[in-house]
């Protein structure tokens, strides 16, 4: 299972992909406001009692299996709070690498505490097109002609 952090917000993922189905999106302002607080006021206690719930959310949805990857979305997070989530999820979950997703160009100062950056994609919810099965009897492989090549001029 893999973490993805990022600063951006649920639309801003509404926007870039198509299937968030198999995602567990965190958002931390939904986490603050369900918890009962503000955001615009927290102190060092409410902080904390966020924090806490973070986490319990954090480890319930990595040993779940009806999840591919979590997505944790804060506008707001600093150097302290990234290395603490990094530190938690590698210590305490099934969470198998974090990785840091944002726009490109953007938050630099972030990617040395990542073990990989992913970027948002340029086009919006690229689909996939339908393949068929294309067999065309004529054609040739590039084996069979070094293997002609070789038997005629023997």
């Amino acid at each position: 299972m893999i973490l993805y952090i990022t600063h951006e917000d649920k639309s801003k993922l509404k926007r870039c992909f198509l299937s968030l189905r198999k995602q567990i999106v965190i958002s931390i302002d939904e986490v603050i406001v369900n918890v009962g607080y503000d955001p615009a006021n927290l102190d060092e206690y409410s902080s904390f009692i966020v924090n806490e719930e973070l986490k319990k959310i954090v480890l319930k949805a990595s040993s779940g299996k009806k999840s591919n990857n979590i997505i944790f979305c804060n506008p707001n997070f600093t150097d302290e709070s990234v290395r603490g989530i990094i530190h938690f999820a590698n210590d305490f979950t099934k969470i198998d690498r974090v990785i840091f997703l944002a726009d490109k160009n953007k938050y630099e100062e972030y990617y040395e505490l990542f073990e990989e950056v992913m970027f948002f994609p340029t086009f919006k919810k690229v689909r996939i097109l339908e393949c068929e099965q294309f067999t065309n009897p004529m054609v040739i492989w590039v084996n069979d002609i070094k293997q002609t090549t070789a038997v005629e001029n023997s």
